[in-house]
């Protein structure tokens, strides 16, 4: 942050906001003012299942920490994000921007990744639904692997909102 690489938004108060895309057009419009164009690729995540290893402290983990199970859907996926800077764009959308001038990169896969996790933010109640005991499942048709790379960060991730936010978090209900 102190280098200015990294920006840290607090996107807990969705629900506060009408707007269905409130939070990724914040983030988005942050971006459009400081690069190019790039794409970032979405490692889409269960918003319910969760490891059986984690229901007796479920409740006390992050979002991120127990939602391990990321979508592995093969094929075309035109769920990605998109960041721009607004003077060399003729039409934008959170999920696709083409009509534009000047360099690009979209070819990030493996490179720039974000996680999500579908309708997390705006409920305010324990999102683990299902708990297995397996490293990959299918729910739905939809075939799951566990991921841990969000998880495994979780120490580190708390330690910096602790740092840069302070203890006035920590008791805000979530």
């Amino acid at each position: 942050m102190e280098k200015g690489f990294v920006t840290l938004q607090d996107i807990r108060e969705q629900e506060r906001f009408d707007g269905y895309y409130h939070n990724q057009f914040l983030i988005v419009n942050d971006c459009l003012h400081r690069i190019y164009s790039v794409t970032i690729e979405q490692m889409p995540m269960s918003n319910k299942l969760c490891l059986s290893q984690d229901a007796p402290t479920a409740f006390r983990k992050w979002g991120f920490e127990k939602l391990v199970y990321k979508d592995v859907k093969r094929g075309i996926r035109k769920d990605r994000k998109y960041a721009v800077q607004p003077q060399n764009v003729f039409a934008t959308g959170v999920h696709m921007s083409q009509n534009m001038v000047g360099k690009t990169t979209h070819k990030t896969e493996g490179r720039i990744k974000y996680f999500h996790y579908h309708g997390t933010i705006a409920e305010r109640r324990e999102p683990c639904k299902q708990f297995l005991n397996s490293t990959e499942t299918t729910v739905d048709g939809t075939p799951y692997i566990v991921d841990t790379t969000m998880r495994d960060i979780a120490g580190a991730v708390k330690r910096f909102e602790l740092k840069m936010i302070g203890f006035r978090l920590q008791r805000t209900r979530q």
